[in-house]
């Protein structure tokens, strides 16, 4: 399956004389992220890969530690910033790691946001006055995302009678949930996954309220990282029952 991606291969290394660094210290080369457009995940083309701009990934340089771990070394609040730093960047010789990303994960405290995030990672080491290059950082949708769809016949009621017509569409997704309604319509993307995604849905009918019905979503037994799912709601006279779809998925 074709993988949603942003394209910030294997690290090359550049011999450089040895006076272009202090002993024990070599450099990094990191090259600005491109989008790639193909995609199982029609949401991504007909959006241009959400509007994301690569230069402005935040991007974290991380040592490796001696248990296997990794600790942040530097950072920097985006790619454009690391650039204006001066390239190379200079390190101290070491295993090491750069993570991109499409926002700081922390900054959703909910767990959800209306931006997807993406995330890539590549190790790389830095040798003695030699600088390594990392053409190319592969950063994967790494959100679960949720959109609302109306059907056509629902769609004219909204419009039509207003007053007679309105719904709530709440989605949980484990402890985080997001409620879709006429005034708050976009998708949304959950930061982790979950076993299902309950649905609970609300709506008024001609001016009659119903009770609240609850749906039950997952795919192949769970919900995942890198997966978009298309909740489609329908109501009037022909009306169809509570539709889900499961597009693209990096697993």
């Amino acid at each position: 399956m074709t993988v949603t991606t942003l394209l910030l291969s294997a690290c090359e290394e550049e011999r450089l004389p040895g006076e272009s660094f202090d002993g024990g210290t070599g450099g990094l080369r990191l090259e600005q992220p491109e989008i790639q457009s193909e995609t199982d995940i029609p949401v991504i083309v007909t959006r241009s890969g959400f509007g994301l701009e690569p230069g402005s990934f935040p991007i974290r340089i991380e040592q490796a530690e001696g248990d296997g771990s990794y600790s942040t070394y530097t950072s920097f609040v985006s790619y454009n910033a690391m650039l204006d730093s001066g390239m190379p960047l200079v390190l101290p010789v070491g295993d090491y790691r750069v993570v991109a990303t499409s926002y700081e994960a922390s900054d959703a405290g909910s767990g959800v946001s209306e931006t997807p995030y993406f995330e890539g990672s590549q190790e790389f080491v830095i040798e003695e006055k030699t600088v390594t290059s990392v053409p190319k950082l592969l950063c994967t949708f790494e959100s679960v995302g949720v959109e609302l769809q109306l059907s056509e016949q629902f769609r004219n009621l909204l419009e039509t009678q207003p007053l007679n017509y309105t719904y709530t569409v709440n989605v949980q997704a484990g402890t985080t949930s997001w409620t879709f309604n006429q005034t708050n319509a976009a998708p949304v993307y959950f930061l982790t996954g979950c076993e299902e995604l309950v649905v609970k849905v609300s709506v008024t009918l001609d001016g009659m309220s119903y009770p609240e019905r609850t749906y039950r979503v997952a795919n192949e037994g769970c919900v995942r990282t890198g997966e978009y799912y298309i909740i489609t709601l329908d109501a009037g006279p022909d009306a169809a029952r509570l539709a889900t779809k499961c597009i693209g998925g990096n697993v």
